[in-house]
């Protein structure tokens, strides 16, 4: 897996004065969308991530999620748009061939995918509130013609900036409030918080601690601050909660990063060796169902 730099991120957030955001980023939004239903499935569950490294990069949602839901007996299909450093409509224009395929394929309930994760890129989250509802809406509009019924989720983005720092203070808020409205824009769309649950580690609950001798150990410390395996492991958890309503049995071994350079990648690697404190996580994660 190449560590490539991405963008430069500081200077695609140059966006003058925002106006003053006092409020606690890290609220419960969900609170503000209702969750979407999806539809009744007949045998194996369909998931489409759509997104760029923030879905996959150190660490991957889609393989850690596939991951669990195997060792839960849970039959999963996963599908994936994924490219790096890209907002969702250049996702789709890099990836035409594979979308048309799977937004024209049908399964016998009507319904080829039962959920979508949409996660756009953080420049658009926070700059373009209207391209953001757009691309959601096309990306939504493409999928209800074999999958009307289809439940989506907006990956909830966290401010690429230190935790509790003066600029995740000004842009979170930027970024929840952006979400929560995309999802009350598009039919049957709920907002995935999970912005909220790293405030949960960062903050020390269920003794969690995230800096040890000064390393960050849920997000890397660059311009981007992409999730480590603390991070994606937490957020997996919460994400096959939403999924399936309960919490998962947690394997022993699960699919994570080796580490953040050019020569690291994903592999099947023990829990304990991967993730900082998978007992406190998970209790963190139970939190958000």
């Amino acid at each position: 897996m190449k560590k490539i730099v991405l963008f430069a991120l500081f200077a695609s957030l140059a966006l003058g004065s925002c106006g003053d955001k006092t409020k606690d980023a890290d609220q419960t939004a969900t609170a503000l969308v209702a969750k979407p239903t999806p539809p009744t499935a007949e045998g194996t569950l369909r998931v489409l991530f759509v997104g760029n490294s923030h879905t996959e990069y150190f660490a991957s949602f889609p393989q850690v999620l596939e991951a669990l839901a195997k060792e839960n007996s849970k039959p999963l299909e996963v599908k994936k748009l994924v490219e790096m450093g890209v907002s969702l409509d250049r996702i789709l224009a890099s990836n035409k061939k594979e979308a048309d395929k799977i937004f024209s394929a049908t399964d016998a309930d009507g319904n080829y995918f039962d959920f979508i994760i949409l996660q756009e890129s953080t420049p658009v989250a926070i700059q373009d509130l209207e391209d953001y509802k757009a691309n959601v809406k096309t990306i939504h509009d493409l999928a209800t013609k074999n999958s009307p019924e289809v439940a989506t989720y907006i990956y909830g983005l966290t401010a690429p900036f230190e935790y509790n720092g003066s600029d995740y203070k000004e842009y979170q808020p930027i970024l929840q409030e952006n979400g929560v409205m995309v999802a009350q824009s598009v039919p049957n769309t709920g907002y995935l918080n999970f912005s909220a649950v790293l405030g949960a580690a960062y903050q020390g609950k269920e003794g969690y601690i995230a800096v040890v001798e000064g390393k960050d150990q849920l997000r890397f410390t660059d311009s981007s601050h992409h999730m480590l395996n603390d991070a994606v492991f937490v957020n997996s958890i919460v994400l096959y909660q939403t999924l399936f309503g309960e919490t998962p049995k947690i394997p022993q071994q699960l699919p994570l990063s080796t580490g953040t350079t050019d020569h690291d990648g994903i592999k099947i690697m023990d829990v304990e060796k991967g993730v900082s404190n998978p007992g406190a996580l998970l209790k963190i994660a139970a939190n958000f169902k």
